[in-house]
């Protein structure tokens, strides 16, 4: 009998090689560009009802380990339910990057979550800059938009699903993860010039608005 065929093997990226390539590239660019008196500010977009739980005092306590020496905001630190709108558009540009928190759609061990509209939004005006973002997934740690599977859902009320990899394992440290870290540590070593990043291009298409 001939040999039964071999299991798949759950991926470890949605994204293709070249995408990957041109992602660590992009962050070598801001971590080149960061000089040692530059400070690295994060936005962390995470649902009210996950950050009223007891448990997300840890949870942010992951992160931080994870980002040592970044200074991480959270809504209440900068925002009121009245100036959000307005102020997101002041100091959204000085934030270097962005953790999503997500709500699991499938139990607290799931691949797959689901964003809001305003964090949607917030992921929208991050990713079109060419900044990092990642999300912050239970029990796999940070995660890059870049090796996810995204898709908007809704028409009126546009939400995203975004899907992480099964094979992704956090003891792997993936490179595109490790060059998400690497752009949002704060840089110690001599100045370098200024350059640009290019958006990752697979990442905006699943944002866009549908077609009229």
């Amino acid at each position: 009998m001939p040999d039964s065929a071999a299991p798949d093997i759950p991926p470890v990226t949605y994204a293709t090689a070249a995408q990957q390539r041109a992602y660590i590239a992009a962050m070598g660019k801001i971590r080149d560009a960061r000089k040692p008196s530059d400070s690295v500010r994060v936005y962390i977009s995470v649902p009210p009802l996950i950050a009223q739980r007891p448990q997300w005092t840890q949870r942010l306590a992951k992160i931080r380990h994870r980002l040592p020496g970044v200074e991480l905001l959270q809504f209440g630190d900068l925002f009121t339910p009245e100036n959000y709108e307005e102020q997101w558009k002041q100091v959204s540009p000085t934030f270097d990057g962005l953790v999503v928190v997500g709500v699991a759609k499938r139990g607290p061990n799931s691949h797959v979550y689901r964003l809001g509209e305003v964090a949607r939004l917030e992921v929208i005006d991050i990713v079109k800059t060419g900044r990092p973002v990642l999300l912050h997934a239970r029990g796999l740690g940070l995660v890059p938009f870049v090796d996810c599977k995204i898709h908007r859902v809704g028409n009126e009320r546009l939400r995203t699903k975004v899907t992480v990899p099964a094979g992704w394992d956090p003891k792997d440290y993936e490179p595109t993860l490790q060059a998400a870290l690497r752009a949002l540590k704060p840089h110690r070593a001599g100045d370098r010039p200024d350059a640009q990043v290019e958006e990752p291009g697979h990442l905006s298409r699943p944002f866009a608005a549908p077609s009229r």
